[in-house]
């Protein structure tokens, strides 16, 4: 079990048992967007796939860091100060793991397809969660714009009995295309001003006072 004595670095993880829910861009997107509103970020790629990784290496020497960790090494990354925040990029089906990572975090975050095979897996993520006794809250994300499923997501969710971030992240090429060149839709000169970058610091102000 991982053990943190005198932490004060803040540690937010993406987390979910399935595939394809958007953690990467979230985390990374994240993780710059509490960059640019001035905490000092470092983000941790526990998912043997690497994206996270592969976005730091085409990113270049721009920052925030991105460091390859075990789940149980998160502790080699223990920085101190108030504004020091460690965002974690996490692998799907590892239970193990994910109930290391949960145990380490102050907080998770679930984010969520608006469909059935989504909905349906995140009971297994909710009980990993329940289980450390970590905060955590879903986030609806790659929703497609204005579907009457978000709705409907939001209401099963809510039988979860975690708090839903009461915005979504749209399905948008912008994020795919900005994640591609190792940056994200915040910083990039044609989607600073966007709906998507709106979106995403709506997100990150709202996960900040989760925090």
């Amino acid at each position: 079990m991982v053990q943190w004595y005198n932490r004060t670095m803040k540690i937010l993880t993406f987390l979910s048992q399935k595939g394809g829910s958007g953690k990467t861009t979230l985390a990374v997107h994240c993780a710059v967007a509490a960059m640019q509103a001035g905490m000092r970020v470092e983000i941790a790629d526990t998912d043997p796939q690497g994206s996270a990784m592969l976005w730091g290496l085409v990113r270049g020497n721009e920052l925030p860091q991105v460091v390859r960790v075990q789940a149980r090494g998160l502790d080699t990354l223990n920085h101190k100060g108030r504004n020091a925040l460690l965002v974690v990029d996490s692998a799907p089906h590892a239970a193990p793991e994910a109930a290391a990572l949960a145990r380490a975090s102050s907080l998770v975050v679930i984010p969520c397809r608006p469909s059935v095979f989504d909905l349906d897996s995140v009971a297994s993520t909710v009980s990993i969660v329940r289980a450390a006794n970590t905060p955590a809250v879903f986030v609806l994300s790659a929703c497609p714009y204005g579907a009457p499923e978000i709705e409907q997501a939001r209401v099963i969710l809510a039988g979860h009995g975690l708090p839903i971030y009461p915005g979504q992240v749209t399905e948008r090429r912008v994020f795919s295309r900005a994640t591609n060149s190792g940056h994200t839709v915040t910083e990039t000169v044609f989607n600073r001003f966007s709906k998507a970058a709106d979106e995403i610091r709506e997100l990150w102000a709202w996960l900040r006072k989760e925090l």
